[in-house]
Order: structure tokens, then C-alpha cells, then sequence
């Protein structure tokens, strides 16, 4: 017969026979478990000598020898990196920049001088009237350009429809057949 649920609930088999009774089950944790196990003796003291002294000299010795070999290698510190830029950058590569910078000087002075030999009688309102009408005829030359690459176009009014001229009939004159 099945339990109707009132009363304590019952096991369909007897917890006794398994051995388990009401005081022999594990306490509840409170807390987690320690790292190492207990230990019931106290390791023995060290040896305190010259004997043990020196071994302990010589371990230490070997230890920072195979530290120190190549196939132990340490990264770098960003800032012994940042330092070795530093240095670089402050000796071989601003000499290199200021070299480079004092080509570009030269390069301009002597285009400037070009340009003034070959207009020597010519004042610089002169020269800038001059500029002001390049720079018309480059914008003509532009809107040119722009209208030539329009007319070797295709897809200019030819192609486009907007189907304005299509149906001029209206859309009441229909006669229910699907216009594909």
C-alpha cells in the first residue's frame, strides 16, 4: 500500500539493514577542508654544522647556476626596453631626423630661389593674380572632366527609368490580367 502522505515519510527499504543508523552519519561542514593533512609527529629538527652549512652553501650555489644558464631564460622588463628606445631614439635616430629635416630646408630654398630667377621684374601681387587664375581654370578643368565621364556613361538617363511614362493609362481601366 501506498503512503496518503500524512506522518513521517518511510523508506521502501530498512536503513538499519545497510548499517547506517541515526548517530552514524557525518557531521555537517562548517567550514573548508585544510590543505594538508594533520600530522600526528613533529618533523625533526635540522642539523646545525659546518658539515650542513656547507651543503646548504653548495645547494644554493647550483640552484643559481642552472638559473643563470640559456636554456633558463628570463623575459625582459618593459622598462630596460623602454630605456634601450629611449637611448636609441635620443642618439642615432634624432641625428637621422635632423639631417633629414635640414635636406627638406635646403630642397625648399633652393626651389624658392628657382622661382625667383625666373621672375625676377614680376611683384608678388603679380604672381598672386597668377594663382587665383589656375585655380579657375583648374576648376574648369574639373567640371570638364566631371561631364566627359558622364557622357561615356551608360547608366546615365537611358537606362534609369522612374516609370513616369509607363501605364499612362490610369489604374481604373485595369482588366484584372497581371502585368508581368
Amino acid at each position: 500500500m501506498a503512503g496518503k502522505g500524512r506522518g513521517v515519510a518511510a523508506f521502501t527499504f530498512n536503513i538499519e539493514a545497510l548499517g547506517i543508523g541515526r548517530g552514524s552519519m557525518p557531521e555537517a561542514r562548517v567550514g573548508p577542508s585544510p590543505l594538508f593533512p594533520i600530522t600526528d609527529f613533529k618533523p625533526v629538527p635540522l642539523k646545525v654544522g659546518e658539515d650542513e652549512d656547507y651543503m646548504l652553501a653548495l645547494k644554493q650555489e647550483m640552484r643559481g647556476t642552472m638559473q643563470r644558464l640559456p636554456h633558463n631564460i628570463k623575459p625582459r622588463s618593459k622598462k630596460a626596453a623602454v630605456f634601450h628606445l629611449f637611448v636609441l631614439l635620443s642618439t642615432e635616430v634624432s641625428e637621422q631626423m635632423l639631417h633629414t629635416s635640414n635636406l627638406k630646408l635646403l630642397s625648399i630654398f633652393q626651389d624658392l630661389e628657382k622661382k625667383n630667377d625666373k621672375n625676377p621684374d614680376k611683384s608678388d601681387d603679380e604672381t598672386e593674380k597668377k594663382a587665383g587664375n589656375e585655380d579657375e581654370e583648374e576648376e574648369i578643368e574639373e567640371e570638364e572632366y566631371e561631364e566627359d565621364i558622364e557622357e561615356e556613361n551608360d547608366y546615365i538617363d537611358s537606362y534609369f527609368d522612374n516609370g513616369e511614362d509607363f501605364a499612362a493609362e490610369s489604374d481604373d481601366n485595369m482588366d484584372g490580367e497581371a502585368t508581368y
